[in-house]
């Protein structure tokens, strides 16, 4: 059986700290961990925002970043993300 780390997310808040040129942003939503699917093993994170809800998708097998304590963010866990982590699906 594959050790999937983001697995240890599912079901829990999440603070997706993006990082993007000089202006930082603090999302929060929901993971949501899925074995099999259009992206493989992935962690969907899903973002309810004033101005819409959407998701943001970190595939297991592509995805380097550190999982940290969200407790500075009120939520379980935090990730730190850049714009060079993101592409449009």
């Amino acid at each position: 059986m594959p050790n999937h780390r983001l697995q240890q997310l599912d079901g829990r808040t999440i603070a997706i700290e993006l990082q993007s040129l000089n202006r930082r942003t603090i999302l929060r939503g929901v993971g949501s961990f899925e074995r099999t699917g259009e992206f493989g093993p992935a962690l969907r994170v899903e973002i309810a925002e004033s101005t819409g809800a959407f998701a943001i998708v970190l595939k297991e097998r592509e995805w380097d970043g550190q999982i940290e304590s969200g407790e500075r963010f009120d939520c379980d866990f935090a990730l730190h993300l850049d714009a060079t982590s993101l592409c449009p699906s």
